[in-house]
């Protein structure tokens, strides 16, 4: 053999060790010891971000993080594989605005605060928090609920611990009331003489020493009464509840914290007063004016709208399932909402999807079909229940949309939600952080 010829074959070998190596390079690694690998299938994709439709692609989740997205992900050795091919894979959904201790259709509210235990509280919220996980919401936050104690930050540090399942929770534990606003129990008679709650604020004293106690125990965020209600007694949606001064020490010592604030609110007054002061979203927002809308987009305050809601309760006023003064509260709110949200949605508002259940918690879903109604873009509809919430959390960099480096939150259903979004309720595949919670 002569030397040309012995140098064509060395060089061959090289060439193809080298193709070898590229090629064992680009193929995802198999699974070691310890590690969880997961291959997921998906018939289509949605792509949230850019609001596109996906065909045929292949997710490989590594310890429950997207390592690899696309058509020519392989399936490597020893991955589980879940087969998705005929149904259509999302972000895991989430819902900014869930009580887990409210069940209305037994008593009402105030009762409610004295005739329940935290210990009876908390197993009700564990159970209503395993519901929303299986309608496939994967994060949720709570705005203020009712219970008197912190179960509700219990029960987000047991989840993260793994002793539960459950979904990804940001706690304000307590909605913050004035005295006779929404949040103070206004039915009971004035000699009662009842503690029912710890949520009475007054003054800015009172404000700061209330949400120092608020963060000491765990609370992500903080929730206000900045206006009357529609499900309680003796107060008026249309009245600021605060000050001037109140708002904006609200707004200043939670962002001292580095902690967020929302404010309920349904009346202009009490909307503009919250945006002002600096609030970093509004819950309801129903009789907003034009221009608070537009000075909520320019400033970016968040808007949950919370449209089903309003839908139940006139449902059950009409099947006289709720107070006189509650339907006709609620009837002289829905006639205004609807236009306040396609208000906001003109004037480019920022909306993030919340469901205010105060309706049984398997009906939470349902905001999103509620939404669709009234919005007619199904793409941003579906944005508001992941994107848009994980941006106002703070949290856009690791979940709200399937891509590379974020967690592995996956739900998916038989049909498109794109298509008609009252799809989006039948869930037939749950995963949060790379752990099936669901899968018919």
């Amino acid at each position: 053999m002569d030397n040309k010829t012995t140098l064509k074959k060395k060089l061959l070998g090289s060439a193809l060790a080298l193709l070898a190596t590229s090629a064992l390079a680009a193929a995802p690694a198999p699974a070691t010891t310890g590690e969880q690998l997961q291959y997921i299938q998906c018939g289509k994709l949605l792509d949230v971000v850019k609001k596109k439709t996906l065909s045929n692609q292949n997710i490989l989740v590594r310890n429950g993080v997207i390592e690899a997205m696309g058509a020519e992900v392989k399936a490597p050795v020893n991955a589980e594989q879940i087969d998705l091919s005929n149904q259509v894979c999302m972000p895991g959904l989430m819902d900014m605005h869930t009580h887990i201790f409210i069940d209305s259709t037994k008593s009402n509210l105030d009762a409610q605060g004295i005739m329940n235990s935290s210990a009876d509280q908390t197993l009700m919220g564990l159970r209503n928090l395993q519901s929303l996980l299986n309608q496939g919401f994967t994060t949720i936050r709570i705005p203020g609920d009712l219970e008197k104690a912190y179960a509700s930050i219990s029960l987000k540090n047991a989840i993260n611990r793994g002793e539960f399942d459950g979904p990804r929770m940001l706690v304000a534990p307590h909605a913050l009331s004035p005295t006779g606003g929404h949040g103070d129990a206004n039915s009971f008679a004035a000699d009662s003489h009842l503690p029912i709650a710890i949520n009475i604020v007054d003054g800015v004293d009172d404000i700061r020493r209330t949400l120092r106690t608020e963060f000491k125990y765990g609370a992500d965020w903080i929730k206000i009464m900045a206006t009357g209600g529609v499900m309680s007694q003796h107060d008026d949606p249309n009245i600021a509840a605060y000050s001037e001064e109140e708002f904006r020490v609200f707004a200043e010592e939670a962002h001292r914290h580095n902690k967020k604030i929302t404010a309920h609110a349904h009346g202009d007054a009490g909307i503009r007063a919250a945006v002002e002061a600096g609030f970093d979203s509004i819950e309801h927002g129903t009789l907003m004016e034009k221009s608070t809308a537009k000075l909520m987009a320019k400033k970016g305050t968040y808007y949950v709208p919370t449209l089903y809601v309003l839908d139940w309760i006139l449902e059950m006023g009409q099947k006289g399932g709720i107070t006189a003064n509650n339907l006709e509260k609620a009837k002289m709110v829905a006639k205004k909402h609807a236009d306040s949200v396609a208000m906001a949605y003109k004037y480019g508002v920022k909306m993030a999807l919340g469901s205010d259940p105060i309706f049984p918690m398997d009906q939470a879903i349902r905001e999103f079909d509620a939404m669709a109604k009234r919005i007619p873009d199904n793409w941003y509809v579906l944005q508001m229940g992941t994107i848009n919430s994980a941006e106002m959390l703070g949290l856009k960099d690791t979940i709200g949309s399937l891509e590379v480096g974020k967690q592995a939150d996956i739900v998916a259903t038989a049909k498109n939600p794109i298509d008609e979004m009252k799809n989006i309720e039948s869930v037939s595949f749950v995963m949060k952080g790379g752990k099936v919670v669901r899968a018919n």
